[in-house]
């Protein structure tokens, strides 16, 4: 039998053109637009950080930074006002991102977490250097489904847009399909490489499987329809819609391409040289996108192990502001300031935007728990995860 589920109660470049920022006394004015960032570090440490575009100016105010694993954070996922970190220590920590604190730890995996990735905000797969992806409920963070398949580490995740069926690929060269109606593999493709990173396009139709220094584009029918190769390592990527639909991949030289898919899809054409974002003067290990509804903008935040975090205008496809963490940085999220609603924060008078009300060494697993459940009788039953 599978490990119990426990939830536990915790007590260079263009860069050097922009100036790094630190804690600014923020203008009375309202920003013309604000947004949040949260940042994995080798140093097991959390970081938020809100940053506030006035015209002319840029202010980021810290939120929190804390330790929250004994060892390096690897990833990061949000569902509404939850955020997740999953670690080489083996835990998935939840954490409540309006209340500022941290709720309990997921025990299930048996090797660092590598994946994490929600799904309409129910679901939630997380895989492990154990071979093994969970699929739990988001409400009571029950597991659903254990599905094993992956001999070794399980690199990468991607959800299909309707949710029925999700890929992931893994250190022994396998992409595998699977059926999250029943939680059972649906199919196996081989590689001759490791198959890092994988995504599905925007309307599921086509596959993206990212390598060392390549990525190829499949149908749904793994038909190879194009490939083309990197000078640099592919340290992650992702497809984002924006004025177009674009992969996004991030390297080992500093340096962010786009490239538009519909040019990379369609065969009659060649594929054109990407835009560059270069903002970084060491490895970009991770990016995340964010669209401003309010203003209808678009910006990604990058972050690279020379500590910086590096927040893009995809408007203008360049470099906004630069904030100096000192951690090396993993991994990063962006979410809307609105996620914080002040009727629900702790108050604490004084420390507002300091950083100093934070609370996450309290836990409130013990309220947020599933009440214990009786007894059942040991009845093999098959595991059915329903995906609206």
């Amino acid at each position: 039998m599978g490990k119990s589920v426990r939830i536990a109660s915790d007590k260079d470049t263009k860069s050097e053109k922009k100036e790094e920022k630190s804690v600014v006394s923020a203008p009375e004015a309202p920003a013309d637009v604000s947004f949040r960032i949260v940042t994995g570090s080798y140093e097991h440490n959390l970081l938020c950080v809100s940053l506030a575009l006035f015209k002319g100016n840029e202010v980021f105010t810290p939120i929190f930074h804390f330790t929250a694993h004994t060892q390096s954070i690897r990833c990061l996922a949000r569902s509404k006002r939850y955020l997740v970190s999953g670690s080489n220590d083996e835990h998935i920590r939840i954490y409540d991102l309006q209340k500022r604190k941290e709720l309990g730890t997921l025990l299930h995996h048996d090797g660092s977490i590598t994946a994490l990735e929600f799904f309409h905000d129910k679901w939630m797969l997380s895989g492990s250097d154990d071979g093994k992806i969970c699929v739990w409920r988001v409400k009571d963070w029950e597991v659903l489904s254990e599905m094993k398949g992956h001999s070794g580490t399980v690199n990468d995740i991607a959800i299909h847009p309707t949710g029925r069926v999700a890929l992931s690929v893994g250190n022994d060269k396998t992409m595998r399909l699977w059926n999250l109606m029943t939680g059972k593999k649906a199919s196996i493709v081989r590689f001759q490489q490791v198959p890092l990173k994988v995504q599905w396009t925007a309307d599921g139709t086509h596959i993206i499987v990212g390598f060392d220094r390549k990525v190829s584009i499949y149908s749904t029918e793994m038909e190879l329809l194009r490939a083309f190769d990197f000078r640099y390592p592919l340290l992650h990527m992702d497809v984002v819609s924006m004025d177009a639909n674009y992969l996004i991949t991030s390297h080992g030289d500093g340096k962010i391409a786009l490239y538009k898919l519909d040019n990379l899809i369609n065969l009659d054409q060649d594929v054109e040289d990407p835009v560059e974002l270069v903002g970084h003067g060491s490895r970009v290990k991770h990016f995340d996108h964010l669209h401003d509804e309010d203003s209808g903008k678009h910006y990604l935040s990058s972050v690279s192990s020379d500590g910086k975090i590096v927040v893009w205008d995809m408007s203008i496809k360049d470099q906004i502001a630069v904030y100096s963490t000192g951690d090396r940085l993993n991994c990063v999220l962006m979410f809307p300031e609105s996620i914080e609603r002040p009727e629900t924060m702790k108050k604490q008078a004084g420390l507002e935007g300091t950083g100093e009300d934070t609370d996450f060494s309290a836990s409130e697993s013990e309220a947020e728990a599933p009440p214990p459940k009786k007894k059942q009788k040991k009845n093999k039953k098959s595991v059915s995860v329903e995906l609206e």
